[in-house]
């Protein structure tokens, strides 16, 4: 059996490595534009995936278009056609998150095996930081793999946290 996997131009390594999906004070309005316009075939070509009419995207995506807006299952449809997930992570800035992308449990609930992973993921982490701080200016394929290890760290704290969690007893009552 084969699997394939794509990866948009913007998520892969290189020296000519693309600008991250959300440079510092994109607002919602602009990542929405810049989504639309970048696509690969422009906005006809994802108009044309999202069922949409190329005239009514571009009056959807004009930051300075009062009568035209987005539904969320056009934001959603439109990052997912895209792979730029730059709308999401610009709205969970406007309201001070982060996100993240999220990565299967590999330890299928076992508090040891979850315990070894989190473990791995903080020494790659650091690894990276250590990496990008030996050189006095770190190239943008290190800092992207310090991103790339902090997120993993991140998901696999959170597997770490859903393994305990499950293996609590139960409050009397049933209340956790």
């Amino acid at each position: 059996m084969r699997a394939t996997v794509s990866i948009p131009p913007g998520l892969a390594y290189g020296a000519d490595e693309a600008m991250p999906d959300t440079p510092q004070g994109l607002t919602v309005p602009d990542a929405v534009y810049h989504t639309v316009h970048g696509y690969p075939g422009g906005v006809v070509a994802l108009a044309v995936r999202m069922g949409v009419s190329a005239n009514t995207l571009t009056h959807k995506a004009n930051p300075n278009n009062d009568t035209h807006h987005m539904r969320p299952d056009e934001l959603v449809a439109m990052q997912a056609l895209s792979g730029n997930y730059a709308v999401l992570h610009a709205m969970a800035a406007a309201l001070g998150y982060v996100c993240a992308p999220a990565v299967p449990d590999q330890s299928d609930g076992d508090p040891v095996e979850v315990f070894m992973l989190q473990q791995k993921a903080q020494g790659e982490y650091s690894a990276a930081v250590a990496d990008a701080l030996l050189v006095e200016q770190p190239t943008p394929r290190a800092v992207r793999r310090v991103s790339d290890m902090a997120q993993d760290l991140i998901a696999k704290t959170g597997h770490q946290v859903a393994v305990l969690r499950g293996r609590m007893r139960k409050a009397p009552g049933g209340v956790l």
